[in-house]
């Protein structure tokens, strides 16, 4: 791996933790309008980093956690 290709992954990493941070801290449950947000944004995030597998495994991670987060405020 190229020192440019780790820095690639660096950035997108942090990317994913900084959509993580945003989201997480939304008040639950979110509203339908947050949840196209967070797909939306979601859908940005892979086709910002080439649509690569590493990319979508982060945000399906993050998307997952955060609907793991809203089925518990929901019980």
């Amino acid at each position: 791996m190229t020192e440019q290709e780790l820095k690639q992954k660096y950035e997108m990493f942090t990317g994913a933790w900084r959509f993580y941070r945003k989201w997480a801290v939304i008040p639950k449950p979110m509203t339908e309008q947050h949840w196209e947000q967070v797909v939306q944004e979601a859908h940005e995030f892979r086709e910002k980093y080439g649509g690569t597998k590493a990319a979508e495994y982060l945000m399906l991670a993050v998307t997952s956690d955060l609907d793991q987060q809203e089925r518990k405020m929901k019980k």
